[in-house]
């Protein structure tokens, strides 16, 4: 039972940092002007496809890697923690205001598939430096199965995306972004407070 809710914990923290609520309407209302503009179509479903591949691929390489690059840099649990929610915060306050990064997206969405929708606007600085953190409580099972988790959620969200716009609207589902987006700050906030009880701050 433990063992279960620890990976729901990593999955559900995971899924919050990542936020694809949030770059839902963005995402639809670039696929459709480049379904519109380009020669070459391709479907929802393709794109979705690639960018989960994309997503997959990251989670597990930073789960397998983040207690090893902790070592390896000689960094502190305590410092990478501090340092972590530092970006957590930032990534929470800028997800509020939308990913205004997307204007500078090309019209070729299979090559954007990867850069910079999979990375770094759904997988991040944020969600790379959380799977480091929680690699210093976490076992590495623990990480790989709940960044899975994480990632098949994300992908059931993405997919019913232009859905969840028809049900929603535009503004419902950004709305549902923006409340992740405290999630994250609240994630943040806690690996500094953590971080600092380590060294004896508080």
């Amino acid at each position: 039972m433990m063992e279960l809710s620890q990976t729901f914990v990593i999955a559900i923290k995971l899924f919050a940092i990542m936020d694809p609520f949030s770059i839902i309407p963005y995402l639809l209302a670039l696929y459709e002007e480049a379904s519109q503009s380009s020669e070459t179509k391709i479907s929802w479903t393709y794109l979705i496809n690639k960018v989960e591949i994309a997503i997959l691929i990251l989670l597990v390489f930073f789960s397998l890697i983040g207690k090893a690059f902790l070592d390896f840099l000689g960094l502190s649990p305590a410092s990478l923690e501090i340092g972590g929610g530092i970006i957590l915060i930032y990534l929470g306050i800028d997800t509020m205001g939308g990913f205004q990064q997307l204007r500078f997206l090309g019209r070729n969405l299979v090559e954007a598939a990867v850069t910079p929708i999979a990375t770094p606007l759904i997988v991040g600085p944020g969600t790379m430096a959380a799977l480091v953190t929680l690699s210093v409580t976490y076992g590495v099972l623990y990480l790989v199965i709940g960044s899975l988790i994480a990632a098949l959620i994300t992908y059931i969200v993405l997919r019913i995306g232009p859905l969840l716009v028809k049900i929603l609207g535009r503004t419902g589902t950004v709305a549902a972004g923006r409340f992740t987006a405290i999630i994250i700050a609240a994630f943040g906030v806690q690996l500094i407070l953590e971080g600092l009880t380590q060294i004896k701050v508080i």
